[in-house]
């Protein structure tokens, strides 16, 4: 008899547990994800942090917390990961009332890129784990990873190509509201350019000087079309870094820089273009456009797009592995029509180059290494 209460009694508290469980275990419970910083480079280290809370008397002897993550984000030791095109994350927790877990992963930031975490699950049970309890958790989690500016050594032979163009252009483009000072008038002079006042007194001709205007251009020009059929994504995304590079560069040299690409944003599915602007704060947003360019979205045929540009105040420079005939043809179009451009072109030594290399055209010999495991080391060009 006593041996049937004690059965009757452990079963009842089972049941009643079972109840309990069922109807309070995730009061009070929450997860929050977040990343350590919500911005960083390629081949930077950061972490992700988890923070399980359970406000309520009632213990959870485990908690399986699962989420997804893209696989350019590299974490160090991830057992609990499977990988394919995401990393999706089972990480088990146990915790008591009242109670807050903390758990940090560090990892790398494998490529440049817009990601985010948007939701997650997390499973539990009654104590004999006879029921399967799950709550849909909403995050709103993201980073963004910009593009590591290829090294300045290699492409300062392109850059001062570029540079060149601009100082001619300034050269040519005096800016009428900054005068410098005066001196003799020489015959090159524009007649414009005497200073009637000053001839008068010293009865020399003498000329205004100027500074060239600040007001000076740089649009670059992006394409993330492929080289060829076979091409991998690494030779787009060494393009995209010779972007950043330039935008930095000249940037800081207080131009002022735009950008225009094919390339589509991750979240909106349009074209990127940035408009002309200077500064820190403007060299930063064309970085962040170039992270959020999502390469599996597909891309518009660039030659249209360099076909409808006119304007010859700007200096261009465009950065494109594709070498097809359109392109090549409307760059040449571009040349004769009087714009400054210059074409440097990402394309591994192993693939054949349809164009030839001159005084307009640069190629840049991509590493053939995959850049989700690869990535420049430190130093400060």
């Amino acid at each position: 008899m006593v041996i049937l209460s004690m059965a009757l009694l452990i079963g009842l508290l089972l049941f009643l547990q079972r109840i309990v469980y069922r109807k309070f275990w995730d009061v009070g419970l929450n997860m929050r994800l977040s990343f350590s910083s919500r911005e960083a480079y390629e081949g930077e280290r950061l972490e992700l942090h988890e923070e399980l809370t359970n406000a309520k008397p009632l213990p959870l002897p485990w908690i399986n917390a699962k989420f997804q993550l893209s696989r350019n984000l590299i974490f160090a030791g991830a057992d609990n990961f499977k990988v394919s095109d995401y990393y999706y994350q089972n990480d088990l927790f146990s915790v008591g009332m009242y109670q807050k877990v903390t758990r940090r992963l560090p990892f790398i930031c494998g490529r440049r890129g817009y990601y985010s975490i948007r939701s997650m699950d997390l499973g539990s049970s009654s104590i004999l784990i006879s029921d399967k309890l799950i709550k849909h958790v909403e995050c709103n989690t993201d980073l963004t990873v910009l593009p590591r500016p290829a090294p300045f050594a290699l492409l300062e032979p392109a850059f001062r190509q570029l540079q060149g163009d601009i100082e001619i252009r300034r050269f040519i483009n005096l800016d009428p509201f900054s005068f410098r000072g005066l001196r003799e008038y020489d015959p090159r002079d524009d007649f414009r350019l005497i200073n009637f006042t000053a001839t008068a007194k010293t009865g020399d001709l003498i000329v205004n000087v100027h500074s060239a205007t600040s007001a000076q251009e740089l649009v670059i020009l992006l394409n993330v079309e492929p080289y060829s059929e076979y091409h991998r994504e690494h030779v787009i995304e060494e393009g995209i870094r010779i972007a950043a590079s330039a935008a930095e560069h000249f940037g800081a040299m207080g131009l002022s820089v735009s950008l225009v690409t094919n390339g589509r944003d991750v979240s909106t599915g349009a074209e990127q273009k940035v408009p002309p602007g200077s500064g820190r704060i403007h060299v930063h947003k064309i970085l962040e456009s170039l992270a959020r360019i999502d390469l599996p979205k597909g891309q518009s045929a660039m030659w249209k797009l360099l076909d409808g540009i006119r304007d010859a105040e700007p200096t261009y420079f465009l950065i494109s592995s594709n070498d097809d005939q359109h392109i090549y043809e409307t760059f040449q179009k571009m040349l004769e029509n009087g714009l400054r451009i210059r074409w440097v072109a990402p394309i591994p030594l192993t693939a054949s180059m349809r164009v030839q290399e001159d005084e307009f055209i640069t190629r840049w010999d991509v590493r053939t290494i995959d850049t989700t495991t690869y990535f420049y080391p430190n130093d400060n060009n």
